[in-house]
């Protein structure tokens, strides 16, 4: 995994603020490959609260947080789309 313990930390204090402390994560795509170069944060969150505005703000600070650019997916917990099986079963939770 390309994550450094304070970046992890950064991504779940911001998930956490802005989703609730129920909320999971799950980093998934080529930031989980350690042979990869550069590449986006690709997250997947499982969250009950699911306002449009708190999905671009905590993108938004995450991205600058990181400063690498982030793409966050945020879902109820009983979604089944494919982006959400693709994440919970190849992904890492954080």
């Amino acid at each position: 995994m390309r994550l450094t313990l304070e970046q992890i930390d950064i991504i779940t204090a911001n998930v956490h603020h802005y989703f609730g402390h129920g909320a999971k994560v799950w980093l998934f795509g080529s930031r989980l490959k350690d042979n990869r170069r550069g590449g986006d944060v690709d997250l997947y969150v499982e969250a009950m609260s699911q306002a449009l505005m708190q999905e671009l703000r905590c993108k938004i600070t995450l991205s600058d947080a990181l400063d690498i650019p982030v793409d966050l997916i945020v879902r109820p917990p009983d979604n089944a789309d494919p982006i959400a099986r693709l994440a919970k079963n190849e992904g890492l939770r954080l």
